[in-house]
């Protein structure tokens, strides 16, 4: 029998778009002022930006990543894509291999904003890979949005998908949101659900928290029930080592991250 879900975090402004709308609104004018101010890097006290990339690296040199397509969902000023290129395709792309695709997405627009001023000032000339910016909700928007046949967007899904935060800042929001059926849906399990939509089989799905631990995650991420209903579903594939504190007996750390990959129901 499958882990219970756990129960939806206590909502919080930190779950609201207003909030977050005013603080990247602050974060834009700051950077106009002094393009040194890139805003805040989320979660830069457990140094998980750099675990997390570190961690991709790690398997694109065992050859097991093979990420070309990567989408960031919740993008923030964008520094985890730029990390990421800069350690992934730092000698750009063989000619013979197809151009990369990085994207960011978030649903402030003013956070898009941000991302495309600070990418522009700090465009590595060097650097070959571009990186694109987009306003796009996690929940409210289609995943064919930023998925097409035009050969702009992958076309059968992401190969990584990235998380800093953005689940986090989901589960602290309303508990649920009406479906075009008329039912409410937990936004945990839409967004599993919208994660699912955006890889291609086999794609990795990599997501750091601080809310959630590590086996809370792989209860939300993990739902046999995926296999029967959508031929397709998440399974942990690896995790970022924190370092772990003690306190009343119990051991824990400050942030966990954990990767997924999507396996489906072969035809």
């Amino acid at each position: 029998m499958p882990p219970p879900k756990p129960a939806h975090l206590e909502p919080s402004e930190l779950g609201t778009k207003e909030y977050w709308d005013k603080l990247y609104e602050t974060e834009l004018a700051n950077h106009a002022s002094n393009p040194e101010d890139t805003g805040t890097v989320w979660f830069d006290d457990s140094d998980a930006e750099a675990k997390m990339v570190q961690f991709l690296v790690n398997l694109d040199d065992e050859g097991s990543l093979h990420a070309r397509t990567i989408l960031d969902l919740g993008c923030g000023n964008g520094s985890l894509l730029r990390a990421v290129r800069e350690e992934l395709f730092a000698d750009g792309v063989p000619e013979d291999e197809p151009a990369p695709r990085l994207l960011g997405v978030d649903y402030s627009e003013a956070s898009i904003s941000l991302a495309r001023n600070v990418n522009e000032n700090g465009e590595d000339d060097d650097n070959e890979v571009p990186i694109t910016f987009t306003v796009w909700d996690m929940l409210q928007g289609s995943a064919s949005d930023i998925i097409d046949t035009e050969g702009s967007l992958p076309a059968d899904g992401w190969d990584l998908v990235l998380d800093k935060g953005t689940f986090d800042a989901i589960s602290l929001g309303n508990s649920s949101t009406p479906q075009e059926e008329g039912a409410a849906q937990s936004v945990e399990v839409q967004y599993r659900a919208q994660v699912l939509n955006l890889l291609k089989p086999g794609g990795r799905f990599l997501i750091t928290s601080c809310n959630w631990t590590e086996t809370e995650l792989c209860a939300w991420m993990e739902d046999e029930e995926e296999r029967g209903q959508r031929g397709a579903w998440l399974i942990k594939a690896g995790r970022v080592a924190y370092p772990s504190f003690q306190f009343g007996g119990v051991q824990g750390q400050t942030v966990c991250t954990v990767c997924f990959e999507k396996k489906v129901i072969e035809a």
